[in-house]
């Protein structure tokens, strides 16, 4: 039942954090003058990664039954031993380091943007930032034609 209940959650958290980075490109590209908005949308950016990336951990490292497999081949046959059976490769070792990849480009852009001299920078290094995370999230998604599918949106 919490497999199933944080699976819904990552699934679904997937959908909004994509579209958190887009808006996040899109509001950067906008040209204007600084506002309180700019920090709201750093911070929603910044948050909806790590929220999605909370649960990844939680399934990763608590109640996935995939991931502990890729641990447990990985300790006990090396790392060569994931990649007989791709799955397991995908989601004990690319998944995971793309997504805290993901999460650790988020942080440092947001970081870098705070500490910009003029707004238009600040907005340029946030924008930048949300780009390299989107690229990088899109490529921790299981896609269908990777052959590892899973469904795009989960239910019960």
């Amino acid at each position: 039942m919490l497999l199933d209940t944080v699976l819904l959650l990552h699934s679904f958290t997937r959908w909004w954090v994509l579209a958190a980075c887009v808006a996040t490109v899109a509001y950067t590209r906008r040209a204007r003058a600084h506002s309180a908005r700019d920090q709201r949308v750093g911070k929603l950016f910044v948050g909806s990664v790590d929220v999605q990336v909370l649960l990844g951990m939680v399934l990763y490292f608590g109640v996935s039954p995939l991931a502990r497999l890729a641990r447990q081949r990985w300790a006990a046959q090396g790392f060569g031993a994931l990649w007989v059976q791709p799955e397991l490769g995908f989601f004990g070792v690319i998944h995971p380091s793309l997504a805290l990849l993901a999460a650790l480009t988020a942080h440092a852009s947001w970081i870098a943007a705070r500490r910009a001299p003029a707004p238009e920078e600040r907005r340029r290094r946030l924008g930048l930032g949300a780009l390299a995370t989107l690229g990088l999230l899109l490529l921790a998604v299981p896609w269908p034609f990777l052959g590892h599918e899973r469904p795009w949106f989960r239910f019960w």
